[in-house]
């Protein structure tokens, strides 16, 4: 008899993100999941999803079945295999959906899309709305924080691709909402808020105009225009909030997702950073030392 053969690689993918291991299969076409103290958390199954009709001609279907529940991790995922599983097999995109557990039984849900265009969202009580994306449109983050006197959020939108058709949409975009401590950011409620933006956008070559605005209480005190020499590229790198927002992200989301490796060098491939012109925030020599504060002079 010879072995069946299993296509369960993004599945071993995340729990290898997670540091754990997988161990099998069994006779039953079972594998286990145990984490780094080799407890076991989960497993995967192969198994019959649906036993199917004769009569109107609907046929089983069978599939894989993944189940985690540690002591950070909580992850549910069935996997159907039908006639377009082949195509799916060469699809290099993966999604994951699952939940990290915090203190006092809340979760921090989390969605992430693996490949060309690549997707990070997550919905935490602590940490609130995050969102992050890279595609053919460039980059864009919007996130909130905090420093010891300030409550903050950031949106960041870097769109530099060379392509003709994209030209026109090339933009550099760095916001910047703060109120104190005590305070919370609303939507509903400028009080108490101060908003700072630089937007740079090309309109003729090596030109950009630069506009820079600033709110109080919701009331716009400032909104100078300028012309300037320079390229997107150029004026992402000059502006240091912007850079250093980016860099604070990428330090918290390794706090907040526990995976064993940068979740941004998993998520966002080499091709998609050269194609799109992103190496000014993927290729910094100093990535590895991920800032693990932020100073800002607000």
């Amino acid at each position: 008899m010879f072995a069946m053969k299993h296509f369960i690689e993004k599945e071993k993918k995340f729990i290898e993100l997670l540091g754990y291991q997988l161990i099998g299969p069994n006779d039953n076409n079972r594998w286990i999941i145990a984490d780094q103290e080799n407890n076991l958390v989960g497993y995967i199954q192969y198994k019959k999803i649906h036993n199917g009709n004769k009569k109107n001609g609907t046929p089983k279907i069978f599939g894989y079945h993944s189940y985690i529940d540690s002591s950070t991790i909580s992850w549910e995922l069935t996997r159907y295999l039908n006639d377009k599983f082949l195509d799916d097999l060469e699809d290099d995109n993966i999604y994951y959906s699952f939940d990290i557990k915090r203190n006092n039984q809340d979760f921090d849900h989390v969605e992430m899309n693996i490949g060309d265009n690549s997707t990070l969202t997550v919905w935490s009580k602590q940490y609130g709305f995050i969102n992050f994306r890279t595609d053919f449109n460039g980059l864009f983050l919007n996130y909130k924080s905090h420093t010891d006197h300030y409550n903050l959020e950031e949106v960041l939108i870097y769109q530099n691709d060379d392509d003709d058709e994209a030209r026109n949409s090339k933009k550099y975009v760095y916001q910047i909402v703060y109120c104190n401590k005590d305070m919370k950011l609303s939507d509903f409620d400028s009080n108490g808020r101060t908003t700072r933006e630089i937007c740079g956008i090309p309109f003729c070559d090596n030109l950009l105009a630069i506009i820079e605005k600033s709110w109080i209480n919701g009331n716009l005190r400032t909104n100078h225009i300028s012309n300037v020499k320079g390229t997107i590229e150029e004026l992402a790198l000059q502006n240091e909030m912007g850079m250093d927002s980016f860099r604070h992200f990428r330090f918290l989301i390794n706090q907040i997702i526990p995976f064993q490796e940068d979740i941004l060098s998993v998520m966002v491939h080499d091709d998609t950073i050269k194609e799109n012109n992103l190496s000014i925030f993927f290729d910094d020599p100093q990535k590895e030392k991920i800032i693990h504060e932020k100073n800002k002079k607000l």
